[in-house]
């Protein structure tokens, strides 16, 4: 992605954010939509695009769970495991979806490239516990261990989204 290309998303939000730096969030979000994950160009691109030192962006990207510096799955499996989740099941389920798609006991990116799992701290659905969410966008939940296995093939079968809003 270019830095006119993330300039030209992030210009019309520049009245809504009362600080020139807090455009930095919206446009790695953008930036990563093309290759669901950021490449060492896209930072560099974010910072001409908001006139920010490529150290200052690469930082931001790397603290937010959100925002991947390495390659993903075409879809981004988000576990929930804290404790009401955990109490629930969120272990086991973990524990299957890794199993399953042949990844160690805290996720990873499935060899073919489909899936890719990872931990996340609450996702706000305590009382529909465990459950996760797809692609930082539809939280499911309560999942049993079968519920799961049916989202995984639907998953596999869906296309790739054309853009990673994740």
């Amino acid at each position: 992605m270019t830095a006119a290309e993330i300039r030209a998303y992030i210009d019309p939000m520049r009245p809504e954010f009362a600080e020139e730096r807090s455009l930095i969030l919206p446009a790695l979000k953008y930036a990563q939509t093309e290759k669901g994950h950021l490449t060492l160009a896209d930072l560099e691109a974010v910072a001409e695009a908001t006139g920010l030192s490529t150290a200052y962006v690469e930082s931001v990207a790397s603290f937010y769970d959100r925002l991947y510096l390495e390659p993903t799955g075409r879809r981004v499996l988000s576990i929930c495991v804290t404790l009401t989740c955990m109490l629930r099941g969120s272990d086991e389920l973990m524990a299957h979806i890794c199993e399953r798609e042949g990844l160690g006991p805290h996720g990873g990116t499935s060899s073919d490239g489909a899936v890719t799992v990872q931990e996340a701290q609450c996702l706000g659905y305590c009382d529909r516990a465990p459950c996760l969410q797809v692609d930082a966008e539809v939280t499911q939940g309560p999942l049993s261990l079968d519920d799961a296995d049916r989202l995984l093939e639907e998953l596999r079968a869906a296309p790739a989204p054309e853009r990673f809003w994740r």
